[in-house]
């Protein structure tokens, strides 16, 4: 393996480049994601009953089905289409159901990828780690090489993007301290802390794609 790959080229455009900021933090939970991706499938308003319906057929709930839907349209009323509301992502309302706005700030298939991570137990901690502007730029360009590359080139690459630390040391500190351990730790990468060595993670690699 090499610390001398390149990084760099369209591939360093993550999914969310146009999301504002603000709204990442209501992208960190699968049912979210779900809920996006449904709404966004079917191009039209649906009542609650219909968003609990697709809901509950698209998770895995280990609850038997009358209390996965009471769970779930629960979820949605009180937490979730509320959240997506306060973001401006979706129109709700208690009566009438929900529906994607106009003009969303991030589109459902820019989701897809993120939509395969929300599978499995470990959906809403892979989510909780790399739904993160850092980290999907980093992300992004790990994507775009197929070898080990250097916790330095990563800061420089992230210096010169338009996210992050704009001084490469200070990227560098953000990265080791901040970024790669908790994208490791959720399986994102393979970081070796003592080597300074970063390598992607292929499960991530479709997010970008």
């Amino acid at each position: 393996m090499s610390s001398k790959a390149s990084i760099g080229g369209d591939s360093e455009r993550d999914p969310l480049t146009d999301v504002p900021e603000e709204c990442y933090d209501v992208l960190r939970h699968p049912r979210r994601i779900r809920i996006l991706a449904t709404l966004g499938a079917r191009r039209t308003r649906l009542s609650l009953m219909e968003l609990t319906t697709a809901i509950v057929e698209n998770e895995e709930l280990d609850v038997p089905t009358g209390k996965a839907r009471h769970d779930v349209r629960v979820s949605l009323v009180h937490n979730h289409l509320p959240r997506l509301a306060e973001y401006g992502l979706v129109e709700f309302d208690a009566e009438t159901g929900a529906e994607l706005v106009d003009e969303p700030p991030v589109h459902p298939a820019d989701l897809a990828g993120l939509l395969e991570l929300c599978e499995g137990p470990e959906g809403e901690r892979m989510l909780e780690a790399i739904v993160h502007p850092v980290r999907m730029r980093v992300l992004g360009m790990l994507s775009g090489v197929e070898h080990t590359v250097s916790v330095e080139q990563l800061a420089s690459a992230l210096a010169a993007s338009d996210v992050g630390a704009d001084d490469r040391e200070r990227a560098k500190i953000s990265l080791y301290h901040a970024h790669l351990p908790v994208l490791a730790d959720a399986g994102a990468l393979e970081f070796d802390a003592d080597a300074n060595l970063v390598t992607r993670g292929e499960r991530t690699t479709s997010v970008l794609h």
